[in-house]
């Protein structure tokens, strides 16, 4: 039954003859009660709208905010600062077996007699075969058997600007809500994409990214604040230190790399460059 037809219900009545008393004019009534019905529906929703953004608004004490954006942002840049690849170099140790063996073999070449044509031709065919590389960003990630010891660093990087490789994990990446969770990516690699043409708006697809984002894990660093008891802070860093998608920032704190390969730091301080 229509809310219009209400009105047009029996009176309950001993008397078989008592009906409802005819009112006059009664369609004209029908557009005022659903206007009114649709009025209220509306006001309701708006209410529970603003309920809603208050209560999220709300849901972090502004004195424990205030709290820790005092003891996590910093008022100038650290010294000694690295890039995020360059900190995970440092973290595994240099691995020098590619560069004695190319050493090794300049030597053998030298100990050969090959003419200048030969040097050339060999050259040039490394230099098409190293930028062939480089643009099919063919990096194997390295594995990762067990996780290094924690290292004070500086490291510098971009928040995002690279393809997600944990979409499972991490769908909000480079944020995590509700927690002070950001991922920096490497600067260097960034260029890297946009001189090739691979930087797109959030959302926007991209095949080759899309292939190749497992080779971004290593190209990433996962910053994380964190309490007295080594906790992560539940709250959004977005509102903790006022950080935004494409931020070139500097974090100083202590990084490892885990076991299977993802870098962490849990930061003392974070400077933001502008």
């Amino acid at each position: 039954m229509s809310a219009g037809n209400w009105l047009e219900l029996p009176i309950i009545s001993s008397h078989p003859a008592a009906v409802l008393p005819q009112i006059p004019n009664l369609s004209a009534l029908r557009p005022m009660t659903r206007f009114l019905f649709s009025w209220l529906f509306v006001c309701a929703v708006a209410l529970l709208v603003v309920g809603q953004l208050g209560c999220a608004k709300s849901s972090v004490d502004p004195a424990l905010l205030a709290k820790y954006r005092e003891k996590f942002s910093l008022s100038s840049e650290p010294p000694d600062v690295q890039t995020v690849y360059e900190v995970r170099e440092t973290l595994l140790g240099a691995d020098d077996s590619d560069h004695d063996h190319h050493d090794h073999e300049h030597a053998d070449e030298h100990g050969h007699d090959h003419d200048a044509e030969d040097h050339a031709e060999h050259d040039h065919e490394h230099d098409e075969e190293h930028a062939h590389d480089e643009h099919e960003h063919e990096h194997p990630v390295k594995e990762v058997l067990e996780t290094t010891e924690p290292r004070s660093v500086a490291m510098v990087g971009q928040i995002g600007g690279l393809a997600n490789p944990w979409e499972e994990t991490q769908p909000e990446f480079p944020f995590a809500s509700n927690q002070a969770v950001f991922f920096l990516a490497d600067p260097q690699a960034i260029a890297e994409h946009e001189a090739e043409g691979h930087v797109h708006a959030p959302g926007e697809e991209c095949a080759f990214c899309a292939a190749h984002a497992e080779e971004n894990s290593e190209l990433l660093a996962v910053v994380r604040l964190v309490d007295d008891q080594g906790k992560v802070l539940p709250m959004d860093v977005r509102e903790l230190l006022n950080l935004n998608l494409n931020d070139m920032v500097v974090v100083q704190g202590e990084a490892q790399v885990l076991e299977g390969g993802m870098m962490i730091m849990n930061a003392t301080g974070v400077f933001v460059r502008k």
